[in-house]
């Protein structure tokens, strides 16, 4: 009876374990735990992610649950394949024409999810991996270290297709490049390149193509050798700027996107290429094309900006007729699986 009395009055609570979550995001996320280590794959089935709707409520709720299991002391976020997340589902978007409720849900809740779960929901340090060139770089640049390869180019291209930059893409720009170079990338959508992120602050290595990860696991299993309490306590220390912008400014910034939106749809100018804000479905064949030439790496201008709305389509037309090549072709891809480590 002594022992009974000395007994908790109720047992913690039972949270679902790695394989049980991991099941559960499986069409988005790709999950590898390793010594304490999880790396985080993004992806859409067996291909590279793709842009919709569902992938970006996933995301937010994902890492709230990883948030949730003490068992991920170290966490990487990166994208499958040789590049970040470059397509869109064109089917992926129907519940964002759904007013009010859905829209309200997907651009008031997801939109400020995605963002601040990576900061004050995860309490580890995480790393960010960027393999390639593309966009909604979102957990890639929370991270509290990011590593880019050595050919990435990457933008907030929002205000191409007609949209207010207000999903903390441009936030962020304003954050790690200074103001003045921060509203200038952010308002005339033109790319940097990863020399330049880690020149103005965004990232912290550049490494070879192909060496991303096998670095951001080295900096992890050198982690793992500090005390998880030391480590942990440095990780908010690391997140607290971050903090305090998102704290100020996150919410300003996604309610400033949906205004603009829902402005358009009142205007009945959201829809095509034509449009004064362009449709989701059409970023897959816009991303392909901005990430296989360089035109955006130059200052933009009335000419430049046009053909933002023609030119894209008239390469896929080639790429389609067999005269030219799509680099970011969609297909089949394994996770990456680092090494065993050294003993």
């Amino acid at each position: 009876m002594a022992n009974e009395k000395n007994k908790p009055m109720a047992p913690y609570a039972k949270l679902p374990e790695l394989e049980e979550y991991g099941a559960w995001f499986k069409d988005f996320a790709d999950l590898y735990r390793e010594d304490g280590i999880l790396q985080v794959t993004w992806k859409t089935n067996d291909g590279p992610m793709h842009h919709s709707g569902m992938s970006h409520r996933a995301i937010g709720q994902l890492v709230r649950m990883l948030s949730l299991d003490f068992k991920n002391e170290i966490i990487i976020f990166t994208h499958i394949g040789d590049s970040w997340m470059t397509e869109s589902d064109p089917n992926g978007w129907e519940t964002y024409s759904e007013l009010p409720t859905e829209r309200f849900q997907h651009q008031y809740f997801d939109d400020t999810n995605l963002i601040k779960n990576m900061i004050f929901d995860l309490d580890v340090p995480t790393i960010g991996a960027i393999p390639g060139s593309g966009f909604h770089w979102d957990s890639a640049m929370l991270s509290d270290v990011t590593i880019a390869s050595e050919d990435t180019w990457m933008e907030v291209p929002h205000a191409h297709g007609g949209l207010v930059p207000g999903d903390a893409m441009g936030l962020m720009a304003q954050h790690y490049f200074g103001t003045k170079r921060g509203n200038y990338y952010m308002m005339t959508t033109r790319q940097w390149t990863a020399q330049q992120m880690l020149d103005w602050g965004m990232v912290s290595e550049v490494v070879p193509k192909d060496k991303v990860m096998d670095r951001a696991w080295e900096i992890a299993r050198m982690w793992k050798t500090m005390s998880y309490e030391n480590r942990t306590i440095m990780s908010n220390l690391a997140k607290r700027p971050l903090k305090k912008l998102l704290v100020e400014d996150l919410k300003l910034h996604t309610v400033s996107e949906q205004y603009g939106s829902l402005l358009r749809i009142a205007a009945g100018d959201l829809g095509d290429q034509n449009s004064g804000q362009q449709d989701e479905k059409y970023i897959s064949r816009t991303n392909d094309w901005r990430y296989t030439f360089d035109y955006m790496q130059q200052p933009q201008n009335c000419e430049t900006w046009a053909k933002f709305r023609t030119e894209p389509i008239e390469w896929f037309k080639k790429v389609e007729a067999g005269e030219a090549e799509n680099p970011y072709e969609v297909k089949p891809v394994k996770p990456y699986r680092p090494a065993p480590a050294d003993k």
